[in-house]
């Protein structure tokens, strides 16, 4: 290994209910095997202490210890003897607060606590006996590297590991209680990917009560690939070499930075009380079922002298959509110009073609009674923006999206947005992001917290992780649908995809929808707006209500800088 790296291990175990001094058995056994193997850091999984699935607060209360209790100096003890940094997730009483909660430690190898962290996104039973966590988002500097904490359910929603990426972290550790395989399979790789972050996940493999934990337990680099694994339904540790400084470099494709690039301007409604936000309000309209689902596709047709692809045929695939059936459409980004990058130049010439673009695709609407997005160059006073218009049933214009976050080679000519509006449309509330709009997690989050229950995303994708881990959260962590149509001449050409607002019935996008790679393919889907109108993941657990946008303050400061930055 070189001098920075370091070997750490994620531990898939099985709590023994209400038995500290079981567990603690348990915790010393897989400390001893990690040492064999030169481990530095080792993370046990959620609420290790006691287990987790209790009968009552007053339970709870019973068996929950202090951060300075029996477990964690046992933990700190053992820290010691094996000169290790020990990570594990415990039920915590905290006597100042008089509150029980779901809390995560992280020891040093002299044994002190560096970081102490509650879990602040609560499940179901979470509410049944946790109280929400209130100590922020603590990164610790230690010689490992800049270490933050999450717990389980907080990797579900985006502001919670992006707050910790923001506050420094190289290495996220994730103590959890996995009863979803997609909650390791595609949210840990996910999470890691767009804060371009190490994840260091540990959960449980059994049965405890009335609950089966699958297992999951995995470490996960900070381009979202799976270093290591433990096999689902078994115990054991996942052990990886981890080198924290690959967490600094959050360099992309076309010269652009996930950090550095990001719009913290712009993202002020996520630091708002849910009761001031559009989709509190949206979530009570009353809607009718029936009236309110569609039929809704990405286009994958575009320009191409590749695939000699004219814009009448563009128009001509459009419209044998139309007369299928389709009630709303999304063409790829920049769809009118043979190119997937555009220089000034042609974004010039893209802007001249505005007005014959929207009357042709507005006849078309007319003609079919539907809705097609057209994304495009505006020129407003001498400016170029980037821009996305919805024109819907009447022919006319139903409202228009500037691009918020530009990549490096548009930042030459463009000029940015800086809302994200949502509106009400024939076909549900409806939400756009553009191209490079998709990496960042604000953004659909913003559209998500405006009331969107349907996000229109034209693209030209760099990444296949993109297609793979981004669109699914983008949808889901929103409740909402999602329209992805790619180019196919782009980095990662094609995959075109909806995704509902429940997500796939299984984890695997590839599977769930085939990656298609052609020009001219359709891919649609049959969107219930109902299913959208609800922003529940499950029972009292909801998407915005349940997120304490307080501690959210981090999204809107000035804009991260790496130490890279200055080389």
């Amino acid at each position: 290994m070189k001098s920075y790296e370091y070997r750490a291990a994620a531990v898939q175990t099985l709590a023994v209910l209400g038995n500290v001094e079981a567990n603690l058995e348990i915790c010393a056994h897989y400390i001893k095997l990690a040492a064999l193997r030169r481990t530095r850091l080792i993370v046990f999984p959620e609420c290790m202490n006691v287990g987790y699935l209790y009968d009552s607060i007053p339970h709870a209360r019973q068996v929950a210890d202090p951060a300075n209790g029996r477990f964690v100096n046992a933990l700190a003890k053992l820290a010691r003897e094996y000169d290790m940094f020990i990570a594990s997730g415990m039920t915590e009483w905290d006597p100042t607060a008089e509150k029980v909660f779901n809390a995560g430690v992280l020891l040093d190898r002299r044994g002190d606590l560096v970081v102490h962290y509650q879990k602040q996104f609560l499940t179901t039973h979470d509410q049944n006996w946790f109280a929400f966590g209130e100590r922020g988002f603590p990164v610790a500097e230690t010689e490992l590297g800049r270490i933050g904490l999450m717990i389980c359910f907080d990797g579900r929603i985006p502001e919670i590991p992006r707050c910790t990426a923001l506050g420094g972290a190289q290495v996220i550790v994730d103590m959890a209680n996995f009863f979803l395989i997609d909650q390791a399979d595609m949210w840990r790789p996910a999470r890691a990917f767009e804060n371009g972050v190490w994840i260091c996940a540990a959960t449980k493999s059994g049965q405890e009560r009335s609950i089966y934990y699958p297992g999951g337990s995995m470490i996960v680099d900070p381009a979202g690939n799976l270093r290591a694994k433990v096999a689902y339904d078994t115990h054991g540790m996942a052990v990886s070499d981890i080198d924290p400084t690959l967490a600094d470099n959050k360099r992309q494709p076309l010269g652009s930075d996930k950090f550095a690039d990001r719009r913290p301007d712009t993202y002020q409604v996520l630091t708002l009380p849910y009761d001031e936000t559009a989709v509190a309000e949206v979530s009570k309209r009353p809607i009718i079922p029936g009236e309110m689902a569609f039929n809704m596709a990405a286009v994958q047709s575009h320009v191409s002298e590749a695939h000699v692809t004219s814009l009448n045929r563009v128009f001509e695939q459009v419209g044998h959509a139309a007369r299928f059936g389709i009630q709303l459409m999304v063409l790829p980004e920049y769809f009118a110009s043979s190119n997937w990058r555009v220089d000034a130049a042609e974004a010039k010439r893209l802007s001249a073609e505005n007005g014959e673009l929207l009357e042709r695709f507005g006849l078309l609407c007319q003609a079919n009674g539907c809705a097609i997005l057209v994304p495009n160059v505006e020129e407003v006073d001498g400016r170029l923006y980037p821009t996305s218009f919805l024109v819907g049933p009447e022919s006319k214009v139903l409202f228009s999206y500037r691009k918020v976050h530009l990549f490096a080679d548009e930042r030459s000519w463009a000029t940015a947005g800086f809302e994200y509006p949502v509106s009400d449309t024939p076909f549900g509330r409806i939400g756009i992001m553009m191209g490079y709009d998709g990496m960042f997690p604000e953004a659909a989050r913003c559209l998500g917290t405006n009331g969107a229950d349907v996000i229109l995303w034209p693209a030209r994708l760099q990444d296949r992780k993109e297609r793979t881990l981004l669109a699914v959260p983008r949808a889901v962590d929103n409740r909402c649908a999602l329209i992805m149509a790619n180019r196919v001449d782009a980095p990662f050409g094609g995959g075109s995809l909806v995704v509902p607002p429940a997500q796939f019935p299984v984890w695997n996008v590839d599977v769930a929808t085939p990656n298609y790679p052609d020009m001219h393919k359709v891919v649609f889907d049959f969107v219930e707006i109902s299913s959208a109108r609800q922003k529940n993941l499950m029972a009292n657990v909801h998407m915005f209500a349940n997120r304490r946008p307080w501690t959210y303050n981090a999204l809107v400061d000035k804009p991260f800088r790496t130490n890279l930055d200055t080389q």
